[in-house]
Formats: C-alpha cells, structure tokens, sequence
C-alpha cells in the first residue's frame, strides 16, 4: 500500500472493491487491503460530488454551477476505465454534461438539477436533486419511484441553502440528512415519509456513518462531532481537534474516526484521541488514507 498519486478526497466503499476519488477527478480502484486495481481514469470534468458502488459498479455525479450542467453516470468496475472529454470540450462546444463521459460507461444521464446523496443497496440507486426530489432508480437508471423533497419546517429560513449531506441506507429505510440538521426517513418501497425530525446542531453537517451496532455518527464542519444511538434520540454532541472526515463502527459497538490532525475512538463513552501530522480522509480495514495519498496505520487499529 504505496502512494495513490494523488491528493484523495474520499473512498467510495464497496465489497470486494472500493473506488478513491481525487480532488482533480481522478477514480482508481482498490481491493479490500487497499491495493491498487488498474490504473487512473479522470472521467468527468471535475471531482464527482457523490458516488456509491452497487453490485460491482461505480455510480457518481458531476455538477458544473458556472455552465450549469450536471450528470449522472454508471461504470463496471470491471475490466479498464478510461478518461472523458473534459470541462474544455463543453465549454467550447454545445454538447450535453454526459456528452463528456467515455464510451466505458454503461449509462449516463443529463440532470435537471443538482444531484447529491447518492446511495445504493442490493442493485437499486437512491439519490436527491436539490429542491426537486428524491429518486430510485434501477441498474439501468429507469426510475422506479420518485418522492417530494423533503420539508423541515423549522429550518424554512435554510430552504434554499440547505442541501442534502447524505442518504443511507438502513434495515428501516432510507435515512436522509440536510446540512442543516434535517432527518428524514423514507420508505425502500415507495419513499413514503416514515419519520421526520430536526436537530439543533452548533455545526453545518458534512457527512453521516451509520452502525447497525453503533448507531449514528454526524461529522460537522469545525470542531464538533455528534453521536445518535438511534434517529429518535438526542445527539451527544463532542468537541474534537478538527472535522472528522470518516468513522466506521467496531464490533464492539464503538466508534473510531479520522479527520483533521487526528484519530479519534469512542469507547464506553469515553473520548481517546491521538494527534496525526496529516489529516486522515478515509478508513480501510486498520488504515487510514491521508490528504496527501499515503496510508499510514489508524492510531486505534495497530
């Protein structure tokens, strides 16, 4: 487990394989242990702002406010992936935001929007498009069901603002998360409104673990952490060195994270934290994947 070869920003988790996405766009997979499968491939114009892996294929998103363009597209991490056009080819031409993906994909298609919290379970895709909806598609992208946008009456001052940071799966249903502290949990079937609710948080939420053991880890912009042991509950909110950028759940029913600086446990409630010269973007088995594209072993996993 070498460099990458350049600057990740996250790991687009899979069984057996996983894809790093980089800063400029780059995609490279990578096995369970984290070796490298294939070479580089730079398929959209910019970083894909959401991905998932579903049953051996890697599914992302790609917006471009300033030429307002957005896609989604779908590949098989299977055999080689290669580059697409770039961000220089729509600028200079009248072609589509999919027209930019190469011939490897198995779908592509053009958003009326801008498409975020993208997840998947057993083959089907879950994803919002900001202010217009929530979608289930099937492996080939035909739409089985759509839902209205979630509404969070006490954050109607955030409406406009206030994107979705994740959605997830779970054994109820699909979990979707705001930025703002908006929950709401959806139907797998139909995307039926289970259950809505908000928290007030003292940080814009960047992202959201889940745990069938665990339960919920919120990871906020600053210096703020949240912990939910189930989506009815209040969060223990923990001050932390910096952001926390990936957590993953033990068998234990804890939590370990990475993040700005540090590694991080929560064990029978108490806080250990162990300070790193990088920032830590990812969690694989027991190491972590830093901002500069070295592995190095999690402070808590040795």
């Amino acid at each position: 487990m070498g460099e990458i070869g350049f600057n990740p920003v996250r790991i687009d988790k899979g069984h057996p394989t996983s894809v790093i996405i980089g800063s400029l766009g780059e995609l490279l997979r990578i096995d369970s242990e984290g070796n490298q499968l294939g070479g580089i491939s730079i398929p959209f114009p910019s970083q894909p702002t959401f991905g998932t892996v579903s049953s051996g294929t890697w599914i992302g998103t790609w917006v471009d406010r300033d030429l307002r363009k957005a896609c989604m597209g779908a590949t098989s991490l299977e055999g080689n992936l290669f580059d697409g056009k770039g961000r220089d080819f729509l600028r200079n031409s009248q072609a589509t935001a999919s027209d930019v993906l190469p011939d490897s994909y198995t779908w592509c298609r053009d958003i009326e929007g801008e498409p975020m919290g993208v997840s998947s379970n057993e083959g089907a895709v879950f994803f919002a498009i900001l202010n217009t909806g929530i979608y289930k598609i099937d492996s080939e992208a035909t739409e089985l069901w759509r839902a209205p946008y979630p509404q969070w009456p006490d954050l109607q001052d955030f409406r406009r603002v206030d994107s979705i940071a994740e959605l997830v799966h779970t054994r109820d249903g699909v979990v979707i998360w705001s930025e703002s502290g908006g929950i709401s949990l959806i139907s797998e079937d139909d995307g039926t409104t289970l259950m809505s609710r908000t928290l007030r948080l003292p940080e814009r939420i960047i992202g959201v673990r889940h745990d069938h053991r665990a339960g919920w880890m919120i990871m906020m912009s600053g210096r703020y952490a949240g912990i939910l042991s189930g989506l009815d509950s209040e969060p223990e909110v923990v001050k932390l060195p910096g952001p926390v950028m990936d957590s993953i759940g033990t068998s234990e029913g804890d939590w370990i994270w990475t993040g700005w600086r540090h590694d991080g446990r929560m064990k029978d409630g108490v806080i250990d934290i162990r300070e790193r010269e990088d920032i830590g973007i990812s969690i694989l088995g027991d190491r972590v994947l830093t901002n500069s594209g070295d592995w190095s072993f999690h402070a808590f996993t040795e």
